[in-house]
């Protein structure tokens, strides 16, 4: 891939998650600003279940995207391993297609993460209209841990593209020890991003069936 036609690739890419960024930031000061404590405690001892309709369709479609984004992000480990075995081998083309790849693959994760976002903002408008009370903490804590996936899923797409960026200068410009080291910084990072992003997926998924059982 030319310079130029990279450099517009990846411009397009940050606007693209900074849009998620914004959505997700306004979830976030949605839920700060939810009088929630307030409202549960009026609640506490109803056993009434209830659950807006508008949760509920949020609800499946955040589900839907969490999934695609399960999937698409279980391959970040592979996806790494290749790219720190290129590094090490010096095929230093190969380490630079394999993570243009894995941008491409980003933008996948990418409109499921917005997907997501827009969905988090949607349940988080009526999480202090579920009854019983157990079930709206359960609800704050799945939209909270979504909003902190979708958080690292940005980070880790803001690593990737750094490590882009790293792998085009050494590939015009030679190996040396300074970007030899930075690049086995950015390898650990995304290693410890997927992890981190697996783990949210999962506790996420795990709110929601926690959820489920609560209002079934």
């Amino acid at each position: 891939m030319q310079d130029m036609k990279l450099k517009e690739f990846m411009v397009n890419h940050r606007k693209d998650w900074t849009l998620i960024m914004v959505t997700i930031v306004s979830t976030g000061l949605l839920v700060v600003g939810l009088n929630f404590i307030p409202s549960l405690t009026s609640r506490i001892n109803s056993a009434d279940t209830h659950v807006p309709d508008e949760f509920l369709s949020a609800r499946r479609r955040a589900g839907d995207a969490a999934n695609r984004i399960s999937e698409l992000t279980d391959t970040y480990r592979d996806s790494i391993e290749k790219i720190s075995e290129a590094e090490r081998d010096g095929n230093f083309n190969v380490g630079l297609d394999l993570i243009v790849d894995e941008v491409n693959k980003n933008e996948e994760v990418r409109r499921a993460a917005e997907d997501l976002s827009l969905e988090l903002s949607e349940m988080a408008r009526y999480i202090d209209a579920v009854d019983p009370e157990k079930a709206s903490t359960v609800a704050l804590s799945a939209v909270t841990t979504g909003i902190e996936l979708v958080q690292h899923l940005i980070s880790y797409n803001n690593t990737t593209r750094d490590l882009l960026n790293v792998l085009q200068s050494r590939f015009r410009t030679g190996d040396d020890e300074e970007t030899r080291v930075r690049i086995d910084g950015l390898i650990t990072e995304m290693n410890s991003q997927a992890d981190t992003i697996n783990n949210l997926g999962s506790e996420y998924r795990g709110l929601m069936l926690q959820f489920d059982g609560l209002t079934d």
